[in-house]
C-alpha cells in the first residue's frame, strides 16, 4: 500500500512526472491511481478533449508518440493513457525501430502532456525502454497487497459508508474472496448496504452474504471429513456442483487438499519451520495455516487411504462405471466410518 500512498502524496504536493509507467497485477489500485492523475492533470472542463486513451497492443511506437506530442486544444495539460503497451516485456514483438520512435520522445516528453502507460503484464527491467522511462518518470508496480494492508482497507471501506467491520468479519470476508480489491470492493458495498448506517458488520453477515471461493469449499470439505460430520462434507460437494464445478475438478482438488496434508504432516515431523514448509510447497501463508490445522484430524494411513480411493473413485467416473455423487458419497461415508 505504501508505493499507492506515496504516489498520492506526490500528487498532492504538485509533483506530476510527464510521463508513468504503471504495471503489476493490483488492477484497482491501477484503476483509481488513474482516476487520481485524471483530477490533478487535466483543467476543468477537459476530462473530453484534452484526455486520450490509446490500444497499446495494436499501436506503434510511432503513433503512441505522435499522440503524446500533439498540442491541446484547449489550455491546460493533456493525459494519454497507453494501455496494455508491448513495449516493456521481454519479448514484445515491437522491433527497435519501433521503440526508438518512444525512446526519443522519453528523452524530451512533451510539457504539455503526462503520458502514462498501464499494464497488468510485468515488465523486463533490463530493457533500455524501461530503465529510460523510470529515468524521465516514475515506473511503479502495483503489487498485490498483504492481508494486514487489506485488512486495513477494508476497515476503511466501511467507515466511509457509515459502518465497521469486526477482524472476524474482515478475515473471512478475504478467505472467501482473496486478495482481489475489485471483489472485495463490490462485496463491501454488498455488506454495507445491508447493514446499513451505525452497525458493524460481523462474522455471521459475511457468512450468509458472500459465496465462498471454491478453495475456501474444499477446505470446508475437508474439515467436515476430519470432523466427521458427514451431512456437512456432502452438503459441500453439492455446493460445489451448484458452483459449476465439473467432477473431475472437484476429485481434484480434495485429492490436492489431502496430498498437501499429508506433505505438511511429514515436512513438519521432520522438524521444518513454517517458512520453510511455505517455501518447499509454495503455499500461500493463509493456505498453509488452513493444511497445517487440518493435518491434526488425519493419520499418515488415513491420507494414503483418502488418495488412493480418490484415485479408484476418478477412474470409475471417467471409464463410466461410476456416477459422480453417489460414488463421492460412498468415499465420504468410508473416511468418516
Amino acid at each position: 500500500m505504501k508505493y499507492f500512498i506515496d504516489f498520492l502524496t506526490e500528487l498532492k504536493k504538485g509533483t506530476i512526472a510527464p510521463v508513468y509507467l504503471l504495471y503489476g497485477p493490483e488492477s484497482y489500485l491501477r484503476e483509481q491511481a488513474i482516476e487520481r492523475l485524471k483530477e490533478y492533470v487535466l483543467p476543468p472542463g477537459g476530462e473530453q478533449l484534452n484526455f486520450e486513451v490509446l490500444d497499446g497492443s495494436v499501436m506503434s511506437g510511432q503513433e503512441i508518440a505522435t499522440a503524446a506530442a500533439s498540442t491541446s486544444f484547449i489550455p491546460g495539460r493533456r493525459l494519454v493513457l497507453v494501455r496494455s503497451p508491448q513495449i516493456f516485456q521481454a519479448n514484445s514483438g515491437k522491433n527497435e525501430r519501433e521503440i526508438k520512435h518512444v525512446l526519443d520522445y522519453l528523452a524530451a516528453p512533451c510539457p504539455g502532456t503526462c503520458l502514462v502507460f498501464e499494464t497488468a503484464q510485468n515488465v523486463d527491467r533490463r530493457k533500455k525502454i524501461y530503465k529510460e522511462m523510470a529515468r524521465a518518470g516514475r515506473a511503479i508496480e502495483f503489487t498485490l497487497l498483504k492481508p494486514a494492508d487489506l485488512t486495513k482497507w477494508l476497515a476503511k471501506r466501511a467507515r466511509e459508508e457509515g459502518c465497521a467491520i469486526n477482524r472476524e468479519a474482515a478475515t473471512e470476508l478475504l478467505a472467501r474472496c482473496g486478495r482481489d480489491m475489485y471483489t472485495l470492493y463490490h462485496e463491501m458495498q454488498k455488506l454495507t448496504c445491508y447493514k446499513g448506517p451505525g452497525k458493524t458488520i460481523g462474522l455471521g453477515t459475511v457468512r450468509q452474504l458472500v459465496a465462498p471461493r471454491v478453495e475456501e469449499s474444499i477446505f470446508e470439505v475437508v474439515d467436515a471429513i476430519g470432523e466427521k460430520n458427514c451431512v456437512r462434507a456432502l452438503s459441500g460437494i453439492r455446493n460445489l456442483l451448484l458452483q459449476k464445478q465439473q467432477p473431475q475438478q472437484i476429485i481434484g482438488m480434495v485429492a490436492r487438499q489431502f496430498r498437501l496434508i499429508l506433505q505438511v504432516q511429514g515436512l513438519a515431523g521432520a522438524g521444518q519451520s513454517r517458512e520453510q514448509i511455505i517455501a518447499v510447497l509454495k503455499l500461500h501463508p493463509f493456505v498453509y495455516t488452513k493444511i497445517y490445522g487440518q493435518r491434526r484430524n488425519f493419520s499418515v494411513a488415513q491420507l494414503v487411504m483418502a488418495l488412493n480411493n480418490l484415485a479408484e473413485l476418478d477412474h470409475y467416473i471417467k471409464t463410466g462405471r461410476a456416477d459422480f455423487y453417489p460414488a463421492m458419497e460412498t468415499f465420504i461415508l468410508k473416511i468418516c466410518a
